[in-house]
């Protein structure tokens, strides 16, 4: 089961996917949060700190993997566990940007077909699936060619993603709007 979640920045998507998984991980083993961002300052290193007090004061149990590239090489941790994935934009950003060749749509292609990959098979490793992801949408189409194609493949990973995904949820100011798969889970 994929459950999808996409919001604005500080929308409240992250914290509507943990209280997701608590409800999925109730009665399904260790729950596992990936995290793909880069600490590069110290207001993200506050927000992580902050992020991973929260999730210590919960009644579930959080494995946490900072993994901000190559996820697919955690796939052998989960065994029918609840997974949470933090995000999906940050994740995409490091692996287009990690090395040469995001000014050509092919590799960035490439890119994003093996995250979609690495995603199938999280989620055929795992009882359940969250995915967090930011929407970038609404600012009209950039100028350079390097966030054209950031946008274009994370674009294209939300509409398959959203077609694998039982629940696709997007957050706006707090509040869950349903698009795919009814009530939440």
């Amino acid at each position: 089961m994929i459950v999808f979640i996409s919001g604005g920045v500080r929308s409240g998507k992250s914290k509507m996917a943990e209280r997701c998984v608590a409800a999925l991980a109730s009665c399904r083993g260790i729950v596992h949060y990936i995290a793909t961002a880069k600490v590069t300052d110290e207001e993200m290193k506050e927000r992580v700190a902050r992020h991973q007090r929260e999730r210590s004061m919960q009644p579930i149990r959080w494995v946490t993997w900072e993994q901000p590239l190559h996820v697919h090489e955690l796939l052998p941790h989960f065994q029918n566990d609840v997974v949470l994935l933090d995000c999906l934009t940050n994740w995409l950003a490091n692996e287009l940007f990690h090395e040469e060749g995001w000014e050509k749509e092919e590799r960035c292609r490439q890119k994003a077909k093996r995250i979609l990959t690495t995603i199938a098979q999280l989620e055929s490793s795992s009882n359940a699936l969250v995915i967090v992801s930011n929407e970038l949408f609404s600012g009209g189409v950039p100028q350079d060619i390097g966030t054209y194609h950031f946008m274009k493949m994370l674009g294209w990973l939300h509409q398959h993603i959203v077609h694998l995904a039982s629940h696709a949820i997007l957050v706006q100011h707090g509040i869950p709007i349903v698009k795919k798969g009814g009530s939440l889970p």
